[in-house]
């Protein structure tokens, strides 16, 4: 909690531009011209193994990350083009980078180091780092990869419009699985003292207060998983293609679900509100010491079994305060890549939080 802290402390205390020092993207000139078929420029002794849809770039040394991939890629992509309702389109080239070095040598602009993935949806290139290279974490890579092609599916389907970031990021986390219990439980600590986002907030954009963009993203994949679940898949997609045909936000609502956007808003966040997460008295050992010396055996279980819990919890909050520390990096990062950018045709990545 004290690394916390400090971050935090520290990204309030520096200016703006120090906090996304490093980050900016080289801007594109307006004449250089996107062609959305054309690879990665990797080397030419690497491997290239194909699927029906994409191209999987990788060294001989990763080679079978590389086949591995391209089998899920076979079945994941037009499983979540179908889910989404859009066209897959133009082949995607996905590139293993064997060294962080390469990982950022070989995208078109800047990336994070934290970054397991980044995706151009306009170019249809994909970067995920090898597996060697990606250390400790919760998510497969092939969990990063779907999260990526959601993203690449999304931003061609809305064209030169922007895909606003509650969707691109909640549909990329539920369509990869990545929307778990801990994601509803960062949302119930959000109900105290009132702290959800309203849809109204969300549609505007992620929060710059770190703690909020954080809660942020977090209700982004709630609300993708709300409006699934609530209204039905069929619902989803008709949001999806009214947003991408240039329907503002309650048009969209509204045509999708036949309801108002603060109806919607008072549904979806009135049940978070309505079930907090408390811990049951059951859990606490002096309940079980109080019973007696006849329950004392039951107590030493109930106590170690509590322990462990809380050595995993404090495993996935390590885990949640990383994620945090690369949501908030990416947050600035991406307002700076964007006034940077300038005319840039193609745009920032668009990056994951793992």
């Amino acid at each position: 909690m004290l690394k916390t802290f400090l971050f935090i402390a520290a990204l309030f205390l520096c200016p703006l531009d120090s906090r996304a020092a490093g980050t900016s993207m080289r801007a594109m000139t307006t004449d250089e011209v996107i062609d959305t078929d054309a690879p990665p420029p990797v080397p030419s002794d690497w491997t290239v193994v194909p699927s029906p849809f994409a191209d999987v770039h990788s060294a001989n040394g990763d080679k079978p990350t590389a086949l591995r991939l391209s089998r899920h890629i076979a079945d994941a992509l037009p499983r979540l083009a179908e889910d989404l309702d859009v066209a897959i389109g133009n082949r995607i080239h996905v590139v293993v980078a064997p060294t962080q070095a390469l990982f950022h040598e070989l995208q078109p602009g800047s990336a994070p180091d934290w970054a397991d993935g980044t995706a151009w949806p306009k170019r249809g290139w994909i970067f995920l780092r090898a597996p060697r290279l990606r250390g400790q974490t919760t998510e497969s890579l092939e969990m990063v990869l779907e999260h990526e092609l959601v993203h690449v599916l999304l931003g061609r389907a809305f064209g030169p419009r922007k895909v606003p970031r509650w969707l691109q990021e909640g549909a990329a986390q539920l369509m990869a699985g990545e929307y778990t219990a801990e994601t509803t439980k960062t949302l119930a600590k959000g109900t105290l003292g009132d702290n959800l986002l309203s849809l109204q907030e969300l549609s505007r954009g992620f929060p710059r207060n770190p703690l909020r963009a954080h809660l942020a993203y977090a209700q982004s994949a709630d609300l993708v998983a709300f409006i699934r679940n609530e209204y039905g898949p069929t619902a989803f997609k008709r949001l999806i293609r009214s947003l991408s045909r240039g329907d503002n936000f309650p048009t969209a609502i509204r045509k999708s679900t036949g309801e108002l956007v603060e109806d919607i808003d008072q549904k979806w966040r009135s049940r978070l509100q309505a079930s907090p997460f408390q811990l049951s008295p059951l859990m606490d050992e002096g309940v079980w010491w109080g019973l007696g010396a006849f329950l004392v055996p039951l107590a030493w279980f109930a106590v170690r079994r509590r322990n462990r819990k809380k050595l995993d919890r404090w495993k996935r909050e390590e885990i949640l305060e990383d994620a945090l520390y690369r949501t908030i990096e990416r947050v600035f990062a991406e307002e700076t890549l964007e006034e940077d950018s300038g005319e840039d045709e193609e745009g920032p990545p668009i990056w994951p939080t793992h």
